[in-house]
Order: structure tokens, then C-alpha cells, then sequence
């Protein structure tokens, strides 16, 4: 049997096949649920039960988005989608993992999807990550608020 360490020395930061952190986990089933009763298609997660999506190779770090799909439009688009709670928004070690996100959706023809609690004990979530992201320069198609 696997204690923690030894799962954590499989996968670095980031790409984990399974979220451990349990409001990121709820936020994720929730989208995830949603996507499946519109009937996207090649839905990926970071959840138990779930294909895990692939590892994005980076130039400084890898990282496992959280969510992917493909919408059921006729270019079947797919989504690359990022669970980003309160405490992450200003986290400094999440610009490299949102660009590398970023730039997986541009090489792909993705949509990039973040999705943030529509509340929490600091306030409303997404202005904060707008501004954030507009700082990074990085455009997300949308910020979903649940």
C-alpha cells in the first residue's frame, strides 16, 4: 500500500491524477456534473472515478489541468478548465501553471475556463482573479462563479 509520500514522489505539484484539496474537489465535481448533463464529450478529471486529462509539459514546470472536455458544437471544441479558490488567487506559484494552461489553449484551440466560488469570507472571488489574470496578460474565454 501507497502511503502519501510515496504518491506525491510519483507526481510533481500540479500533476497529481487526483485533487486533494477538498473545496477545489467539490467546485470540480459540481462543473463536472454540469458538463455531462449537457453532453460534452471527452470529459476529463482530476476526480476518483474519472481519466485523469494528461500532463502539459512546460518549459519550467509540468502541470495536469483540472478539468477537460470537448463542447458538442461541430468543432467538438475543447475546454481546458482550472478550479481556483480564494486562497490561489494571489498564490505566486500558480502563474506558471495558469500560463502553461494559457499556452495549452492556444497550441489546442481551447477555450480556457476558470471556475471560482461564488463567495467566500474575503469577498466576491472572481474580480480578484480577473485582475489577476489581466495582469498576467492572459485572457480566459470564462470565469464561471458556482
Amino acid at each position: 500500500m501507497e502511503t502519501n509520500n510515496e504518491k506525491e514522489a510519483l507526481f510533481n505539484p500540479g500533476c497529481e491524477p487526483v485533487v486533494e484539496d477538498e473545496e477545489r474537489r467539490r467546485l470540480l465535481w459540481l462543473m463536472a456534473e454540469y458538463f455531462r448533463t449537457i453532453g460534452y464529450t471527452d470529459i476529463k478529471a482530476r476526480l476518483p472515478g474519472f481519466m485523469p486529462p494528461p500532463i502539459l509539459s512546460g518549459t519550467i514546470e509540468d502541470h495536469r489541468p483540472d478539468f477537460t472536455c470537448r463542447q458538442s458544437d461541430s468543432a467538438r471544441t475543447p475546454i481546458i478548465l482550472e478550479i481556483v479558490t480564494p486562497h490561489m488567487v494571489e498564490d505566486p506559484t500558480a502563474e506558471n501553471r495558469w500560463s502553461l494552461l494559457a499556452s495549452a489553449a492556444k497550441l489546442y484551440n481551447a477555450e480556457l475556463h476558470f471556475v471560482v466560488p461564488k463567495w467566500a469570507s474575503t469577498g466576491a472571488v472572481d474580480p480578484g482573479l480577473k485582475r489577476r489574470l489581466a495582469r498576467m496578460e492572459l485572457t480566459a474565454n470564462r470565469v464561471w462563479t458556482v
